[in-house]
Parts: structure tokens; C-alpha cells; sequence
């Protein structure tokens, strides 16, 4: 045998051997079915805070647009408009809305996010919105008898919008309502 026939030979049983591998971990992967008794949810993470929303009620993540547009004499946590597809999406930051202080704070310097920072679009009727927060931790299937009597503490201004709460991984999180955040006057008073 050649040299070229040789390593394309041993090229072929590796790749063989990776299916083999990735088929045997296959099983290991989460099933398509939900278990009973759950509802879908996203998790996500606001400054040191976990949250839980319904998946139904966001659209899609997206990495923070590099360009948004400031509108001048806005509140301090609304960061302005973005283009998202040919679509102006409206992006405010989480963060300060419901625990305060200003845009990017505790974060990364300004104009400038850290690599974690995801854009939850909101599914509204009229238009989409988007909302700013430290990280997405994913879709969990959370099950009912797993909602807990007791709020986490440290809530802020989120505690508005929440009214129960789940154990994820072993700690209480809250389920943030986006729907009642986005009809809240404070939400719609943007403009400063």
C-alpha cells in the first residue's frame, strides 16, 4: 500500500470509531418529549440573580447588537433601537430596570459587553422587544410539583413581576412574567 492509501486508511477507521462513539453517547442525549406534568421554560441569569420565563413568550436569543442606537433624553436602562433582520428592535437592560444603577455596570466597560450578555427577544402583537441580560443558561422542562412556597431573596424591583417560583439544580429561582413587566407603566416610560 502507498503512503496516500495508508492515511487515508487510518483517516477512515477514525472516523468510524468517532460515529461509533457519538452513536453510544446518543442515548445519554435528553429525550424530544417533555416528561409529564411540565411547562417549558427559559433560564437566565440577571446580574447574580437566576430567572425563569416561559419559553412561548420569547421569540429568539441574540448576541448583543455591536450597534445600537442611543435615543436621546430615554430612562437609563432603555439602550436605544437596533437593527434585528430589517426590523427596529427596541433593547433595554434588565439589570438596571429591576436592581438599578447604570447601563453595563457590573458588567463590562461601556459600549462594550461581556461575551455572556444575550438579547431575549419578548414575543409581543405589536412588536418585539428586547431585553438585555448577563447569560442564558437554557430550555429546561420544569415540572410542576417542583414550585416552591418561598421567593429567593434579593429580588428588587423584579419581585413586581414575579409570583412563584421553581427548584432548578437544587435552588429556588423565580418565574419572571415579561408580560406583565412589558404592561407596566415604568416599562412604557422610556422616555425620560
Amino acid at each position: 500500500m502507498t503512503e496516500t492509501a495508508t492515511a487515508g486508511a487510518e483517516l477512515h477507521a477514525l472516523i468510524r470509531q468517532l460515529d461509533a462513539s457519538c452513536r453510544a453517547q446518543r442515548t445519554a442525549l435528553p429525550h424530544d418529549a417533555p416528561p409529564p406534568d411540565s411547562w417549558a421554560a427559559v433560564l437566565f441569569r440577571v446580574r447574580d440573580l437566576k430567572f425563569l420565563t416561559p419559553l412561548e413568550q420569547i421569540a429568539e436569543v441574540l448576541e448583543v447588537p455591536v450597534e445600537i442606537t442611543r435615543v436621546p433624553g430615554t430612562q437609563p436602562w432603555f439602550l436605544g433601537v437596533a437593527n434585528n433582520r430589517g426590523t427596529l428592535l427596541p433593547i433595554s437592560d434588565l439589570a438596571v430596570l429591576t436592581q438599578g444603577g447604570q447601563p453595563g455596570e457590573r458588567r463590562a466597560p461601556p459600549g462594550r459587553r461581556r461575551a455572556r450578555d444575550r438579547v431575549l427577544v419578548v414575543r409581543q402583537v405589536e412588536s418585539p422587544c428586547g431585553l438585555v441580560v448577563s447569560e442564558t443558561l437554557g430550555m429546561r422542562h420544569v415540572r410542576h410539583d417542583d414550585e416552591v412556597e418561598t421567593l429567593p431573596e434579593g429580588l428588587g424591583l423584579s419581585a413586581r413581576y414575579i409570583d412563584t417560583a421553581y427548584r432548578v439544580d437544587d435552588e429556588a429561582v423565580a418565574v419572571l412574567r415579561l408580560e406583565r413587566l412589558l404592561a407596566d407603566p415604568l416599562f412604557n416610560a422610556a422616555l425620560g
